[in-house]
């Protein structure tokens, strides 16, 4: 199966699957024994779909976001996120995974590798890959992920106009800074360096309980950055689980950021070369 067909059928898994929770560890107030000894790093098998709207480089962006975590044993776990939607209204996937330890109390460390395909002038494809790393301090939380990003050179006409997206080798950084206003209100900002590209990213997320183990949310999200690496997007999250509980504490104790895959991963990177002069060359006099 290509990249791309495993991105897609990641994306149906994440938006349909249904998640059930089991035993687990609270980063305040555990809900029930955890097993001597264990710090569990998953609160049992949980996850969570969204959907969004909105605008990106002076294009619009929608689509669907899933997520599915589970344990690993007992301090180690695994996430797998998939994202389909359209950019530019060409289809766009994406697809991420984590394998990460955590001690929900104190902090998380990983590794995090995303996938993502855009079907424009051909096909842009870019990939992230690189440690992963989150700190709690009470109602504070640092996180980020850095590494290499790598992808492939596409060019093509748009519009009667040639443009090329070139995907250089490079260092990139995603980094949040979120503050918890309530236990079920998240505020954050942060830094994007995507496509050799500088963004401020500002955000938030409200949580509203719905009852057994469930959540929905809602939230938005915003870059500030260089030339056109800019926009604002948000929609509707819904957390799957069997035990209820506050957004700071899913947000701890079952499932790493997405890092908004899909979204802002293809068009930073895209150029659009003038057309060539005309040159008059003068006939014999």
């Amino acid at each position: 199966m290509s990249l791309l067909g495993s991105a897609i059928a990641a994306a149906t898994i994440g938006g349909v699957c249904l998640l059930s929770a089991s035993a687990a560890y609270s980063a305040d107030m555990p809900l029930k024994a955890r097993p001597a000894g264990c710090t569990q790093a998953v609160d049992g098998v949980n996850g969570k779909v969204a959907g969004l709207g909105g605008t990106f480089a002076n294009k619009g962006v929608a689509g669907a976001l899933g997520s599915l975590s589970m344990p690993l044993g007992c301090e180690f776990g695994v996430q797998f996120d998939a994202t389909g939607g359209t950019f530019d209204s060409r289809f766009t996937g994406a697809a991420a995974g984590h394998l990460f330890w955590r001690d929900p109390a104190k902090a998380l460390f990983g590794v995090y590798g995303s996938y993502t395909y855009w079907d424009q002038v051909g096909g842009v494809k870019i990939a992230h890959i690189g440690p992963e790393a989150e700190f709690y301090f009470g109602k504070w939380t640092v996180k980020g992920i850095v590494g290499a990003e790598f992808g492939n050179t596409a060019s093509g006409l748009v519009d009667g106009v040639t443009q090329t997206y070139e995907i250089k080798t490079r260092f990139f950084d995603q980094v949040d800074l979120s503050y918890y206003l309530t236990d079920n209100f998240k505020t954050f900002v942060g830094h994007r360096y995507l496509g050799g590209k500088h963004a401020l990213a500002l955000g938030g997320e409200y949580g509203i309980a719905t009852g057994n183990g469930s959540m929905v949310s809602l939230f938005a999200e915003g870059r500030v950055g260089q030339n056109s690496f800019h926009g604002v997007w948000g929609g509707l999250r819904y957390y799957f689980g069997q035990h209820d509980k506050s957004l700071m504490r899913r947000h701890r104790e079952d499932d790493p950021s997405d890092w908004g895959v899909g979204v802002d991963g293809t068009s930073n990177s895209g150029t659009t070369p003038p057309p060539a002069p005309v040159v008059n060359t003068p006939g014999p006099s």
